[in-house]
């Protein structure tokens, strides 16, 4: 049987832009890699706080996971070291989210356990089980769960104040981006069809054309056009008239979009022949292409501006945190130092 292990990730790799969200996911593995006892040694000093190998295999279990279905392959030692590195962002984080007094009352908590068990189809008291076996505790499992809601809430407080988007460019992107926010124009279509495909016999072809070329007769001497389509027409769309409502530019088969195209409002086709017969086309209603106002596109383009400045921003701020920290590293075999004022 696998060893289950319930892990809570809020973290990506440490370059990679933060989301304010937080991720629980249950991570399998087999027994014969966790069968090798870890050395449970001190790997790093992040100012008052120690960092363990346990905690970062942990966290190197969970990333070998995300690259599990990669061609390349894992190089362990990377793999440790990103994980040492979210470790430490983590750390960092929270020491600064206590400084400024940051909290995590106790019903977010509960709340954040009972998703878990919703999520993972586990009844009451399953997961204590569970954490039990694996040699964890209830408790702390919902210090890991505080301390992760902390570390979201300090990273979205923190990259919100920083990340600020002004109305210019803002304005500016929408310029530059007038493609991005053009709104195609639209027909509303009816349509007569007899099906007749490509390839089939000609004596075939020739009847369906007759009777095609019969449809477009009575209509041009009076006969309703959706009496028409009712009566005639071999499209599912026949029960309503041949009504098959607004239709879009590069959403139809190109003669038919042709034709379309070339119509006028009330204005009816000639016989048009697609890979799917013959076809008589009316429309009802033409709403010709337009930009859409930068007021109904400002939100998406202030999201679009904020997630790219996102990363920087992450990245300036760890940083800052670092620079202003007593790290001290000795994960591998020549113990690497640094100490910032």
């Amino acid at each position: 049987m696998p060893i289950l292990i319930l892990n809570m990730i809020s973290f990506k790799k440490l370059a990679d832009p933060v989301f304010f969200a937080i991720v629980f996911c249950w991570v399998f593995f087999r027994p014969d890699v966790a069968a090798g006892k870890v050395f449970d040694r001190v790997v790093a000093k992040v100012n008052s706080e120690i960092i363990t190998m346990s905690s970062i295999e942990e966290r190197a279990i969970v990333l070998k996971q995300k690259f599990r279905n990669k061609s390349a392959e894992i190089d362990e030692k990377e793999i440790l070291r990103q994980a040492l590195e979210i470790v430490i962002a983590e750390k960092l984080q929270l020491q600064q989210a206590k400084k400024m007094g940051f909290e995590v009352d106790d019903s977010s908590v509960e709340a954040a356990v009972k998703n878990i068990e919703k999520q993972n189809g586990l009844q009451e008291g399953q997961l204590e089980q569970i954490l039990e076996a694996e040699g964890n505790s209830l408790e702390a499992y919902k210090n890991r769960i505080r301390d992760q809601i902390i570390v979201s809430k300090i990273t979205k407080f923190e990259l919100g104040a920083r990340v600020i988007v002004s109305e210019r460019k803002i304005a500016k992107y929408y310029h530059d981006h007038q493609k991005e926010f053009w709104n195609s124009g639209k027909s509303k279509v009816r349509h007569i069809l007899i099906l007749s495909e490509k390839g089939s016999p000609e004596k075939i072809r020739k009847r369906k054309y007759k009777d095609i070329k019969k449809i477009l007769s009575e209509i041009r001497n009076g006969k309703d056009f959706s009496e028409a389509a009712k009566e005639y027409s071999e499209d599912i769309s026949a029960s309503s008239g041949g009504d098959v409502g607004f239709v879009e530019k590069g959403k139809m088969v190109p003669e038919f979009e042709k034709a379309v195209d070339s119509l006028r409002e009330g204005e009816i086709s000639g016989i048009v022949e697609t890979e799917y017969g013959f076809h008589i086309i009316k429309v009802d209603e033409v709403q010709k292409g337009k930009t859409i106002p930068l007021v109904k596109v400002r939100d998406k383009i202030q999201d679009i501006l904020a997630d790219r400045k996102q990363k920087i921003v992450y990245e300036n701020w760890m940083k800052e945190l670092k620079n202003s920290a007593f790290i001290e590293i000795s994960l591998f075999t020549e113990p690497e130092k640094r100490l910032n004022s």
